[in-house]
């Protein structure tokens, strides 16, 4: 044991072999315990950004027909229904008494990736695909993508339920600049 403790010299001091070992456990303790931390912290930071909100039954509490002025003789209308385990929404004017059709987006939820992934098809032919999850129970956002390709968005949307009956839809573009606000009221 003599050439051993010899080995733990210093220079002036001398470290005897029991030292030596409580200085490295002390370390390999405080070394375990900040990659445990750290390992813990990250767990619950990925936690928290995966939404841990039941999405299909927020999507449901929005089902209904939702209407917010446009103008003096205009009302836009979005009606929300359930289609199997997917969702409907219907969108049209309402000008001076006469429906126009404006588009339709069917969506669901793909909990292979935790959003919802949609389609709208919109009066004049055109057409556009959609990403998008509740971000807290009282806000939907979504991107507007080309293909389901989220590298693609095109725009940004927020639906803000505020009360089980009041609806504030954001739109905003694709650097996110604030381009549209309107305030629907649930009807039916």
């Amino acid at each position: 044991m003599g050439g051993i403790r010899k080995s733990f010299k210093r220079v002036g001091k001398s470290l005897t072999f029991k030292n030596y070992i409580m200085k490295t456990k002390a370390f390999f303790l405080t070394t375990t315990m900040f990659v445990f931390l750290l390992i813990c912290s990250t767990g619950t930071q990925a936690q928290t950004a995966k939404s841990n909100l039941d999405q299909v039954k927020l999507a449901q509490q929005t089902l209904g027909t939702w209407e917010a002025t446009v103008d003096k003789d205009t009302v836009i209308v979005r009606e929300h229904q359930e289609y199997g385990k997917g969702f409907i929404t219907t969108v049209y004017y309402n000008i001076k008494g006469k429906k126009t059709p404006y588009y339709i987006t069917t969506y669901c939820f793909d909990s292979k990736d935790g959003k919802f992934k949609g389609s709208s098809l919109f009066a004049n032919g055109n057409f556009n695909t959609l990403i998008g999850l509740w971000t807290t129970e009282k806000k939907f956002s979504l991107d507007v993508v080309q293909n389901f390709k989220p590298e693609t968005v095109s725009a940004k949307v927020d639906y803000v339920y505020e009360t089980p009956t009041s609806l504030i839809q954001t739109l905003f573009s694709a650097t996110g600049v604030k381009t549209r606000e309107r305030n629907y009221k649930k009807v039916k």
